[in-house]
């Protein structure tokens, strides 16, 4: 089912975060940063590898056009593209969207850019969409991403098998985990206090430790 985002999806920003709708102007940057992951991220297929960055973003195009997913680029204030976050899977009926096919640059992983993307998606789904649920599926291996999204406040709720395709052609299991519309307010003011409080610390404090941080 093809799904009219509102037009406000095209003017997600604050803190220093700009989420632009993907498009092949942004295959240039995304590139260069695909290009500070290391082999073992692009061969679990945790982040696009960069001669692929192409066909990556025409799959994202042509899943936008279909109106399955909103695939975003995550821009830095300049303009510079630091990695995506999707929109990924939005049921209207049940009131139920993902969040997924997170990634960022390495040098990004650890400061404001992911609990800021967080923020500015999180923030639309709730108050714009008017979700009651928001999902995030980690793969079960990236531990790093799990610790991030848990320590939001997000709900564990289980496990779905053979979900994500990984690099070497097999599918990985994924661990589920929501955050419902009731438990946003809370989950939103700790997102909020957490910014503050890394907006605090020079980037260099930050020391990079996963593909995504979820």
């Amino acid at each position: 089912m093809s799904w009219a985002w509102p037009e406000g999806i095209r003017n997600l920003q604050g803190g220093g975060i700009r989420l632009e709708p993907l498009s092949l102007d942004h295959v240039a940057g995304l590139t260069e940063a695909a290009a500070t992951a290391t082999d073992h991220e692009w061969d679990m297929g945790f982040v696009p590898r960069p001669d692929d960055m192409k066909v990556y973003v025409s799959r994202a195009i042509y899943d936008l056009r279909a109106g399955r997913s909103f695939p975003f680029a995550v821009c830095l204030e300049t303009g510079e593209p630091i990695g995506t976050s999707w929109f990924r899977v939005f049921d209207p009926w049940r009131r139920k969207l993902e969040i997924g096919f997170t990634w960022y640059a390495a040098p990004h992983r650890k400061g404001i850019a992911n609990l800021q993307t967080k923020l500015l998606l999180m923030s639309f789904a709730f108050d714009v969409l008017n979700c009651i649920l928001v999902e995030f599926l980690v793969y079960e291996g990236n531990l790093p991403s799990r610790r991030a999204i848990a320590g939001l406040g997000a709900r564990q709720d289980g496990m779905l098998r053979r979900v994500i395709p990984m690099g070497d052609g097999t599918f990985g299991d994924v661990v589920v985990f929501s955050v419902s519309n009731d438990e946003w307010p809370v989950v939103k003011s700790t997102m909020a206090s957490r910014l503050e409080s890394r907006r605090r610390v020079p980037l260099d404090g930050f020391r990079a430790a996963g593909p995504t941080g979820s």
